[in-house]
């Protein structure tokens, strides 16, 4: 017999149906159909499917209008072709023993590739960089220019659109990182990146370099340096969202 939750087949991005209640102090409470599973593995495997203790941490997922793309550094992240996270709805801690009620509503694991995004995506939620003030308008500029898809094809090819500043110049320059599936039109993609840098207000900034990299080929370290151009995602350093007005 299966003596923690990993060996009963609880394992970090496990979805699931189950309708439950989020809570949030200051609003009314919310329930959801489905949700995912967040803890990470190595704490599942050490917990008793007896305890009553709060340690299984979900995420509702949410199918009602999704994001275009699929998302590195988003504030929303598509699972799969129709369901998704987002950041800013509430989390959900249930106990150990709970959730092990749930077990026949479970779906298939994701696929490694969209688990490995979501395990990507989750660490990030807490790392969000905040991009300088005087850069706010560029910034808000590139996302609003990359929200504009050229076809169906183009918007469902790319995972993400990274920024990288250089503010040594004046005005400040920026290179633009289209990162896409490994089956995309790399030609294509980097057409629509051209057309949106020479629509940047050049005022504003001037776009100095652009490249498309398919997902393997984006390292880490550009991750880590860039800024999503989203507009959900970006903030500046008093925490206020740049598209929220």
């Amino acid at each position: 017999m299966a003596n923690n939750l990993y060996d009963l087949g609880w394992h970090q991005g496990t979805i699931f149906s189950q309708s439950l209640p989020t809570v949030v102090i200051g609003r009314p409470d919310a329930i959801f159909d489905r949700w995912i599973v967040c803890t990470q593995d190595c704490d599942l495997s050490s917990s008793s499917p007896t305890s009553t203790e709060a340690i299984v941490e979900l995420r509702p997922v949410l199918k009602e209008s999704p994001p275009a793309d699929w998302g590195i550094r988003s504030s929303r992240l598509l699972l799969n072709s129709q369901e998704y996270v987002d950041a800013s709805t509430a989390r959900v801690q249930v106990t150990a023993a709970k959730i092990c009620e749930f077990v026949g509503t479970r779906d298939t694991q994701l696929p490694d590739e969209r688990l490995r995004a979501f395990k990507t995506w989750l660490g990030r939620r807490y790392d969000r960089p905040a991009v300088p003030e005087h850069l706010i308008d560029l910034a808000r500029e590139i996302a609003k220019r990359c929200a504009v898809r050229s076809g169906r094809r183009t918007a469902q090819a790319i995972h993400d659109v990274l920024m990288q500043f250089s503010e040594d110049s004046d005005p400040p320059q920026v290179a633009l990182y289209a990162v896409v599936t490994d089956e995309a039109d790399l030609d294509s993609v980097e057409r629509w990146l051209a057309d949106v840098a020479s629509r940047i207000d050049t005022k504003l900034g001037v776009v100095a370099h652009i490249e498309v990299q398919t997902r393997t080929q984006t390292s880490l370290q550009l991750v880590e340096t860039s800024y999503s151009a989203d507009l959900s995602e970006l903030t500046w350093r008093n925490e206020v969202p740049v598209g929220a007005e």
